[in-house]
């Protein structure tokens, strides 16, 4: 065999140019091609093949050993796959839906209270605070009662407001608070202790709902000089459920007035108040001219006619 110098074609001996490339090998010399005997054969047969089963081995060990690559969070498919919370609020919305639900599925609503999400904490607050006022179980009252009050003692901002003034609804439909009282002041103090005027105001409405007077002063320095108008309310609020005439005045105001959300909150407070100017401007707005504010009016009566049997 005459290898070609230019391409490596063997070339059979006795051509005198390059079957492939035409380059004249005249002077190339005839190799003779060395036969492998048996024995190298099998040797070499038998490295490829253990060579092959290591590489084998080495991928099976590193596939399994490995954890699996990490996503970035820049990725796509990241973005796409990320926890959302919308899946627990439609639950919590349906299960506040169904009228008949099991004690010990509402009580599983508690832990919600400290969820991340602000959202789901403030539904779960809404959930229990209604449940802890209607339940006919004193035991799962109790339970979503003390939840909301450990909620309102610390974690995010808007879980302890939510916690706070649901505590403090329930407290004013006619929980049993006796037993909490003391505990109620201790979380009161911490909300108001933080300066914070929304936390401040569901504070001061829980110690009030609770009868607590020991934020008197503070409620009306909040009524008087607050620049948040919710706080204001809920000082407001807390005022008129102890029987404070200013307080009853700025909620009639506020339910007189032109600003939605506030009308709405106002009207809430009102059916609890225990001051002068509520009952008369609910009964005059009741019988009045304008459609809404009757409509509220009479809202509020109702339920102050229920409680009023409650008490009883």
């Amino acid at each position: 065999m005459k290898p070609c110098p230019s391409c490596g074609y063997g070339n059979p001996d006795q051509d005198q140019k390059c079957g492939i490339c035409a380059r004249d090998i005249t002077a190339v010399p005839v190799e003779t091609e060395v036969k492998q005997s048996p024995t190298e054969s099998n040797l070499l047969l038998a490295a490829g093949l253990v060579l092959l089963a290591c590489g084998a081995v080495y991928f099976i060990t590193s596939s399994v050993a490995k954890p699996p690559p990490r996503v970035s969070a820049d990725t796509p498919f990241s973005d796409e796959a990320s926890f959302s919370y919308d899946g627990t609020l439609y639950a919590l919305d349906r299960m506040g839906s169904l009228r008949f639900l099991p004690s010990a599925d509402r009580v599983r609503v508690a832990p919600l209270l400290a969820c991340p999400d602000d959202r789901v904490a403030s539904a779960a607050a809404k959930l229990a605070g209604n449940w802890a006022r209607t339940s006919e179980d004193p035991a799962e009252a109790k339970v979503l009662f003390s939840a909301l009050l450990e909620a309102a003692t610390s974690g995010r901002r808007i879980a302890r407001r939510s916690a706070a003034l649901q505590a403090g609804l329930s407290a004013a439909a006619g929980f049993p608070v006796a037993p909490y009282l003391e505990e109620i002041r201790k979380v009161s103090s911490g909300l108001v202790a933080t300066r914070d005027a929304e936390l401040t105001a569901a504070g001061l409405f829980l110690a009030s709902a609770a009868g607590i007077e020991d934020f008197s002063r503070e409620m009306l320095d909040t009524l008087r000089s607050d620049p948040s108008s919710g706080a204001r309310l809920y000082a407001a609020c807390g005022l008129a459920r102890l029987g404070s005439a200013a307080g009853g005045r700025h909620l009639v105001e506020l339910a007189s007035g032109a600003d939605p959300e506030l009308k709405s909150e106002a009207f809430a407070c009102l059916a609890y108040a225990f001051d002068p100017e509520t009952g008369p401007f609910l009964a005059a707005a009741a019988r009045g001219g304008d459609p809404d504010l009757a409509e509220r009016a009479k809202m509020a009566l109702i339920l102050r006619k229920q409680l009023a049997i409650i008490k009883k």
